[in-house]
């Protein structure tokens, strides 16, 4: 289990070191032109490898979480401790990995879906977006009863983004084109994820050396911050570059 725990972490890293720097390309090319099409696609496929690593990594932690990471010098106390906390830790690692999972699977299902979107209803589409609420508010009481802010707010943030998900798909009628700013708004949101783990993770060593340790929280929110910045930036710009019809719109203006 251990080593089959390595194998994975290893292919984890180095996959997610390739979709930090591959996330920009279909940013910066031209929308629709087959570059951007291509290197989204195989971004996509990585993320699905990276965020499906992580998934069955988590699942290994919490099933036997002494078999990943062995503490023979602790005592009963502290290596109960270690333990609690370990599983929750692994607990909320499985949400961000299932958020990013749901993410990137819904920015390429609404380009396929477009106006249709029967095919987003189906168990296999839908099934892990509805998974997410619960656990979302599972590891949010978590976070709660382990005094853990952190915890509480990428729960709160994963409730939303799958509630957000359920809400295009069961809505009686979307607004034309409007599966354009879907796709965008989740294929940043699985940026946001790529570089969460990058900040909390590799690049926290980094970021220690420069900040206190009661900032350290920056490393976790410095990408959600910017990557909702960035959201709200340009949702306005592609609304009237590809024409999607806001709530404020006259019937007139598009006749």
């Amino acid at each position: 289990m251990s080593a089959l725990h390595s194998i994975l972490l290893y292919t984890h890293i180095a996959l997610g070191s390739i979709a930090l720097l591959l996330f920009w390309l279909p940013v910066i090319v031209k929308k629709g032109s087959k570059l951007h099409n291509n290197a989204g696609q195989v971004f996509y496929y990585i993320m699905l490898l990276v965020s499906g690593s992580g998934m069955v990594m988590s699942g290994l932690t919490i099933y036997d979480p002494l078999a990943i990471y062995p503490m023979p010098n602790l005592s009963g106390i502290e290596l109960q401790r270690f333990l609690g906390w370990r599983v929750v830790f692994s607990q909320f690692l499985l949400l961000l990995s299932l958020l990013t999972w749901v993410s990137v699977r819904h920015a390429i299902g609404v380009l396929l879906a477009k106006a249709d979107r029967s095919l987003l209803k189906r168990l296999s589409f839908l099934g892990p977006v509805l998974l997410m609420l619960p656990l979302s508010l599972f590891v949010a009481w978590q976070g709660y009863k382990f005094n853990q802010t952190l915890l509480m707010i990428f729960a709160g943030v994963s409730f939303y983004i799958a509630a957000s998900i359920c809400v295009y798909v069961f809505k009686a009628e979307i607004k034309p084109r409007q599966w354009i700013i879907e796709h965008f708004t989740s294929m940043v949101g699985t940026g946001i994820a790529v570089y969460t783990a990058f900040f909390a993770a590799g690049g926290r060593r980094l970021i220690s050396e420069l900040l206190p340790e009661q900032w350290m929280m920056l490393t976790w929110l410095a990408a959600p911050v910017i990557g909702v910045g960035a959201i709200i930036l340009f949702k306005g710009h592609f609304q009237r570059k590809y024409k999607v019809k806001t709530k404020q719109d006259s019937p007139l203006q598009h006749a």
